[in-house]
């Protein structure tokens, strides 16, 4: 989920037990360590920047309350923190009840700073906003196991964790998803398992 810390850093663990203590320079480092990731993951599910900066906000309000009664053995630490993610998500969807506007969403996490071929580089912007609308108009029991395995590399097993399901009904669902997904898209040939989807690091 996060980047692995350096050396030097203190391992997630660690910062926990600190941070249940009250120690709030422990929990700032475990906020530098995951911000980024909880808002992409915001992001991708709301598909609005503005939704994603609130919700990365109300994570970690929620994360300070409940993390005295955050139990290591019952799940990782990036299980319970997408769970919280997912959540929330879902919550500022159905309070706002309306159109997703996925503008800027990135499916691979990142804006390249160059394009060598504009027309080429045209194309690959078209296609990325052709599955940028297709992704939003998925259910979100779709789109979110489309985020989390594909987007975001957790293995079938982490994701059930976070959705509350069955690996059998991750595979059900990622299956539906990505066939409704390659409908939408219609004459757009992407997303395809060997191409921008990895199958692989979703492997439990």
């Amino acid at each position: 989920m996060a980047s692995a810390p350096s050396p030097q850093a203190p391992p997630d663990r660690d910062l926990l037990r600190a941070a249940c203590g009250g120690d709030l320079e422990a929990f700032a480092a475990l906020y530098g360590r995951y911000q980024h990731v909880v808002y992409r993951f915001a992001r991708a599910m709301t598909g609005c920047a503005d939704a994603a900066e609130d919700v990365t906000q109300d994570v970690f309000v929620a994360l300070i309350a409940d993390l005295p009664r955050y139990d290591a053995s019952r799940a990782a630490f990036g299980t319970y923190l997408y769970g919280i993610v997912r959540n929330l998500s879902r919550d500022r969807l159905r309070r706002e009840r309306r159109r997703l506007s996925l503008h800027g969403l990135s499916l691979i996490g990142s804006e390249p700073s160059y394009v060598a071929d504009p027309a080429g580089g045209l194309e690959d912007a078209q296609r990325a906003a052709a599955v940028r609308r297709a992704l939003g108009k998925l259910p979100s029991r779709y789109r979110e196991l489309i985020i989390l395995c594909d987007l975001h590399g957790l293995s079938y097993s982490e994701a059930a964790a976070v959705v509350g399901t069955s690996v059998p009904a991750v595979r059900s669902r990622l299956h539906r998803g990505r066939h409704l997904l390659r409908l939408r898209l219609g004459h757009v040939a992407v997303m395809t398992p060997s191409a921008h989807m990895h199958p692989a690091r979703c492997a439990i």
